[in-house]
């Protein structure tokens, strides 16, 4: 296994245009360890530069997946006002899923007027809220997830199994062995299939130490996939987004959108 550092990835890939004003992260202290019971702690916030904190995030929707797949228990989660923290001891072997998120949301934009407004609700309960003279009816069902991965002493892929649920991803490359300097093929999947048009953006730490972002933007070819070649170890995010018309008892357009915290090794 090669192992990982700090990382860097000029990649690319935007979240669906106009962007979200503020990206959600999860960055682990560590994405590789060599011994059991080791502690990791990971820090979450929302920003508009890539891992400068600016907003804590709640944590109660926070979860940490064992290589067996199973939910371990969070020892210490503290929510601040820049970023909240969690810690939590890695008692086995093999690689973790760090993951926030939280259920499918309904929400119904509508007019009143020239007024816009919302309400929380999906098709089927939106009727009995909506005034009589609203317009311009539309419900979306939405889903945003962070995670990142951490392995000890050796990668295993119990985490990283598709549940074709929403917005996921598959790599050519198990995330501890991203090396400086060598091709890795993603693949993004809509509810188990390849998904063509999935926007992508790429960025990587110390942002803000830069006169330019080094942001890039890709889309997925019609097999759902792009690659890239990282130029440099250090971590970077992908954040990718999808939104699609839906036809669903429940909502007019589906919009998911994913972020991964991933590390590229020293070659």
């Amino acid at each position: 296994m090669k192992k990982s550092i700090l990382a860097s990835f000029v990649v690319a890939a935007a979240i669906s245009a106009p962007a979200i004003a503020h990206t959600l992260w999860v960055v682990p202290s560590h994405f590789v360890l060599s011994k059991t019971g080791s502690w990791v702690s990971a820090d979450i916030s929302a920003a508009n530069m890539t891992f400068v904190a600016d907003k804590g995030i709640g944590v109660d929707n926070v979860a940490l997946y064992t290589p067996d797949g199973k939910k371990q228990a969070i020892e210490h989660k503290y929510q601040g006002k820049r970023k909240s923290q969690v810690d939590a001891q890695l008692n086995t072997e093999g690689t973790y899923k760090l993951e926030l998120g939280g259920p499918v949301r309904f929400n119904t934009m509508y007019k009143v007027g020239d007024e816009r407004k919302r309400l929380m609700a999906d098709k089927k309960s939106r009727a009995k809220e909506l005034p009589a003279n609203a317009t311009d009816v539309v419900t979306s069902q939405s889903r945003s997830r962070s995670m990142a991965f951490i392995t000890v002493n050796k990668p295993s892929s119990e985490v990283l199994a598709l549940k074709n649920q929403g917005l996921e991803f598959k790599s050519s490359v198990h995330p501890a062995d991203i090396v400086a300097g060598e091709p890795v093929t993603f693949t993004f999947l809509v509810n188990g299939k390849a998904q063509a048009g999935v926007e992508l953006e790429v960025s990587y730490e110390g942002e803000r130490y830069r006169d330019e972002a080094g942001r890039v933007q890709h889309t997925t070819d019609a097999s759902g996939q792009f690659t890239y070649t990282p130029v440099e170890a250090g971590v970077f995010l992908i954040e990718a987004s999808y939104s699609a018309k839906a036809e669903s008892e429940l909502a007019d357009q589906i919009r998911e959108g994913l972020t991964l915290t991933l590390e590229a090794a020293l070659p």
